[in-house]
């Protein structure tokens, strides 16, 4: 009898070890999914709503892309691979913006980042321009593998289906 305690012991030991080391082992990396052309993606998207304005585009290869993307987001620049910004130039309320970024990890706290700023540009219409102010509480922010997305337009619908059809 003493002998099948230790027996049974020793299976529910072994049958833990075997759990820990199973379940405690290297991680496998998040999947990054698809990896897109951020440039490209970021006109497709400004292609997809015609009622856009003039608009002007900064990109992660200006001279002055941290700077730039300071405007954009409050995130660490040092956490983004990538990006494609594109706002009114006559000041209005219209923006689309595409980050790529290094680890996808990364992406619910550029989506905070980014709800960050569509509060920041609501007070300051608040204050210049309340007629925008319908635009930015429709914004969108949309995100798919390390990828993350900004659109504040009229067709905000149309701009998203083309982020999400580039990825599939």
């Amino acid at each position: 009898m003493r002998n099948s305690v230790k027996r049974i012991a020793c299976a529910a030991l072994a049958a833990l070890l075997l759990a820990c080391a199973w379940g405690c082992g290297p991680k496998e990396p998040e999947n990054p999914g698809k990896d897109v052309d951020v440039a490209a993606l970021g006109e497709a998207m400004q292609r997809a709503d015609p009622t856009l304005p003039e608009m002007v585009t900064v990109t992660s290869k200006g001279e002055k892309a941290a700077a730039d993307f300071s405007y954009l987001s409050d995130m660490d620049y040092k956490l983004v691979d990538e990006f494609y910004y594109t706002f009114a130039d006559a000041g209005t309320a219209e923006e689309i913006a595409v980050i790529g970024l290094k680890d996808a990890g990364d992406a619910a706290a550029m989506m905070d980042s980014l709800h960050r700023h569509i509060e920041q540009r609501q007070g300051t219409f608040r204050e210049y321009d309340p007629e925008q102010i319908p635009l930015t509480e429709n914004a969108v922010i949309i995100r798919e593998g390390r990828y993350v997305a900004l659109i504040v337009s009229e067709k905000c619908g149309l701009v998203q289906n083309t982020f999400r059809e580039s990825f599939q």
